[in-house]
C-alpha cells in the first residue's frame, strides 16, 4: 500500500476474513432496514483509526496481539453478526425486494494484519499527531471496503454490499493502530461504540484467561418492531436512493469532495475554560447554551470567515443561505424510547441555517449559536417528535445544491479514549477525511478534540482565524 508520492508507507502481512463461531441456528438472517438506516444508503462509508503507543516487536506483534485480536474480534462477531453479512438492496424501482442486512452462515469480516514500513519521519508519533498529516497517509490505515455496485447478483435482482473491514497495523517498537471502515446503513456511531467497546472488553478477558464474554452490557438488542414510521418514510428514503443510484449520482456521492491527496487532516484541542470563554461571550444574547452548540457555532462562523478571507464566495455577495447539519440521537426521545443498546441507526438530521454576512459580522458567533440551538429545540420541542419533518430531508438537500453545506461527526457523548484491548488505551482516535469531527478530549479533561480536513492552505488559514478568535 503507498501514499501519493509513491512512498511505500505499509506493507501488508495477511489478508483473512474472520467468522464468528459457527452456530446453527443462524443459517440465514435477515435485518430488515428502518427508516433511520435508509437514509444513509447512498453516503459513503466512513473511515476511523485507533493509535496504540504500544512498543512491541514484529515477533510479538505477529505471534501474540494477532492472534488475541483474531479470536477476541470473532467471539464479537457472535453478537455482532450483522457486521459479516452484507445490505442487499433492489437494483430497480419496480423491485420488491425487502431491504435488509443478510447474514449468511459463514458470512465474514474482512481483516488486514500490516505493518509500517515507511520512514521515522512518517511514523507513529507522526500520523497520530494533533498537526496537519496529509489525508492519504492516514487512509493507508484504513481498508478499503468494497461497494455493492460491481457485485450485484443479477440472477436475483438485488444490489449487494459489505458492511465492515478491519485493518490492524503494526509500527515496530513503537505501537499499532486499528483502523476500520464501516457502512452507514448499518450502524451510527453509538452502535459502532458499543461494538468497539465489547471487542475491547472481550480482548481483555481472553488475556485474563477469563470464558465469561456473553455477559456485557454493549451487547445489542436486535428488534425491529420498536422502529414506528407512521409516515412511511422508509419508502421515500429507498425510492429517493434507489432513482439517484439509477441516474448515476451514486458514484458521484463516493467521489471525494476534493482529491484526497491534495488534503490535510489536522486537531485542535479545546479545554474547559477556552470553552468556557466561549460561552460567557455570548451570554448576553444566547445565556445557558450548551458545550456542543457553542463549539459548533464558534467553528461554522470561523469557516465561514474563512472562505472570506480567501474569496471564495460561494454564496452571491454572501446572502444566500448556508447550512450546518448535526444528528440527533433519537433513543431517548421515541414514544416509547428505545433500549440505549439498539443495533442500528436511530440518529436524526437537524438543519441550521443562516446567511454568510450574518456569519462573518460582528454578531456572527451568537447568530450562529442561536441557529444551531433553535434547530435543535425544533427537533426536540413540537407534537411530532424527532420525525418531524423527517421526510423532506431529501428534497431539502435538493433544493439547496450549491449552496455551502457541512456537518460534524462524532460526538463528546461516546469515550472512544476507553476502547483499551488490554495494552493500554488509545493515544488517538482520528476521524479520517470528514471536513469536521467532534469527541471528546484525551489530553484536555473537560476539553473537546476538533478534528478538521482541508487543504493544506484552508487549514493554514482556519487555524489561524480559529486561534485568533479565542484570544480576541
Amino acid at each position: 500500500m503507498s501514499n501519493a508520492a509513491g512512498t511505500n508507507i505499509v506493507t501488508v502481512l495477511e489478508h483473512c476474513r474472520i467468522s464468528p463461531p459457527h452456530d446453527p441456528s443462524l443459517t440465514e438472517t435477515f435485518l430488515p432496514l428502518t427508516l433511520f438506516d435508509m437514509l444513509w444508503l447512498n453516503w459513503p462509508s466512513p473511515g476511523r483509526v485507533y493509535f496504540y503507543d504500544f512498543p512491541c516487536s514484529t515477533t510479538e506483534f505477529k505471534q501474540t496481539l494477532v492472534p488475541h485480536l483474531k479470536n477476541s474480534l470473532a467471539l464479537t462477531l457472535k453478537h455482532f453478526y450483522p457486521f459479516c453479512g452484507n445490505v442487499i438492496t433492489a437494483t430497480s424501482l419496480s423491485d420488491r425486494t425487502t431491504p435488509a442486512i443478510r447474514y449468511l452462515n459463514g458470512d465474514s469480516v474482512s481483516l488486514t494484519v500490516a505493518e509500517f514500513s515507511g520512514t521515522n519521519s512518517e511514523g507513529f508519533d507522526h500520523l497520530s499527531g494533533n498537526h496537519a498529516r496529509g489525508v492519504d497517509e492516514l487512509f493507508a490505515l484504513v481498508p478499503e471496503l468494497s461497494r455493492g455496485g460491481t457485485e450485484t447478483d443479477v440472477g436475483n435482482n438485488i444490489h449487494i454490499s459489505p458492511v465492515l473491514s478491519v485493518q490492524v497495523t503494526l509500527f515496530p517498537d513503537q505501537g499499532y493502530s486499528i483502523g476500520y471502515r464501516i457502512s452507514h446503513v448499518v450502524a451510527d456511531g453509538k452502535t459502532l461504540s458499543n461494538f468497539i467497546r465489547t471487542w475491547a472488553s472481550i480482548n481483555v478477558k481472553q488475556l485474563n484467561g477469563e470464558n465469561d464474554f456473553d455477559n456485557l452490557e454493549t451487547l445489542p438488542f436486535y428488534d425491529r418492531s420498536v422502529i414506528k414510521d407512521p409516515k412511511g418514510i422508509a419508502s421515500i428514503f429507498l425510492q429517493y436512493s434507489l432513482r439517484t443510484r439509477l441516474q448515476k449520482d451514486y458514484e458521484k456521492a463516493f467521489a471525494p469532495a476534493a482529491d484526497k491527496n491534495t488534503l490535510v487532516d489536522a486537531t485542535i484541542i479545546l479545554d474547559r475554560e477556552q470553552i468556557q470563554g466561549l460561552k460567557n461571550s455570548v451570554s448576553d444574547q444566547v445565556p445557558r447554551v450548551s458545550t456542543f452548540v457553542v463549539v459548533c457555532a464558534y467553528v461554522w462562523t470561523c469557516m465561514a470567515k474563512t472562505r472570506a478571507a480567501l474569496g471564495q464566495d460561494m454564496n452571491n455577495g454572501n446572502q444566500v443561505e448556508e447550512h450546518f447539519i448535526f444528528a440527533m440521537d433519537a433513543r431517548d426521545r421515541l414514544d416509547p424510547p428505545i433500549p440505549s443498546n439498539y443495533f442500528g441507526n436511530t440518529i436524526v438530521p437537524c438543519w441550521a441555517t443562516q446567511k454568510t454576512s450574518q456569519l462573518v459580522g460582528e454578531k456572527g458567533f451568537a447568530n450562529a449559536v442561536e441557529a444551531i440551538r433553535n434547530a435543535l429545540y425544533e427537533k426536540i420541542n413540537n407534537d411530532e417528535g424527532p420525525l418531524k419533518g423527517l421526510e423532506m430531508y431529501f428534497d431539502r438537500n435538493e433544493a439547496t445544491k450549491g449552496q455551502v453545506k457541512f456537518g460534524v461527526a462524532g460526538s463528546p457523548k461516546f469515550n472512544y479514549y476507553n476502547a483499551d484491548f488490554g495494552w493500554g488505551k488509545p493515544k488517538k482516535y482520528e476521524i479520517v477525511s470528514e471536513k469536521f469531527g467532534l469527541i471528546g478530549s484525551n489530553e484536555s479533561e473537560g476539553g473537546l478534540e476538533l478534528g478538521f480536513c482541508f487543504s493544506k492552505m484552508e487549514m493554514d488559514v482556519f487555524t489561524a482565524i480559529f486561534t485568533q478568535g479565542l484570544l480576541d
